[in-house]
């Protein structure tokens, strides 16, 4: 099993990140590579399709959301990333009433690819999006 971590610390306060990160169908918000979002509900569960930009796609299942942690933990169920049994938790932790440290971390297995690609790949969006966070939050 492998496993990703990256984090990124925020001028924004906590409640204001876990808004945006909470939002499980908005992720077009904050990462770049998806042009829309959309909701359905599939045998009991809340997923995400995720249309990403220049073509395809990706589905993900909600596995838990919690305001009072401000944590998510979701499952991959399709993917064009090179991962299997992949499992991701976004985390905002207060660093005080205006910072916040974003933690957005996975284990997987490697599939279709070497280890490395896998790691790269997670890791790679894991960047994009934390500094689309900042971004956004820097403006707000």
């Amino acid at each position: 099993m492998l496993s990703v971590s990256e984090s990124v610390d925020l001028q924004a306060p906590a409640d204001a990140v876990w808004k945006t990160l909470g939002d499980f169908g908005g992720a077009q918000r904050y990462l770049d590579v998806v042009e829309r979002c959309e909701l359905v509900h599939h045998d009991g569960s809340i997923e995400r399709v995720l249309h990403l930009k220049g073509g395809g796609s990706a589905r993900e299942r909600l596995v838990l959301s919690s305001d009072d942690d401000r944590a998510l933990r979701y499952t991959m169920v399709e993917s064009p990333l090179p991962v299997a049994d992949y499992v991701s938790t976004m985390r905002v932790d207060p660093l005080g009433p205006q910072r916040c440290r974003v933690t957005w971390a996975a284990t997987f297995d490697a599939h279709g690819g070497s280890d490395e690609e896998a790691r790269e790949a997670v890791s790679g969006i894991y960047r994009v999006g934390l500094e689309g966070l900042r971004q956004l939050h820097a403006a707000g």
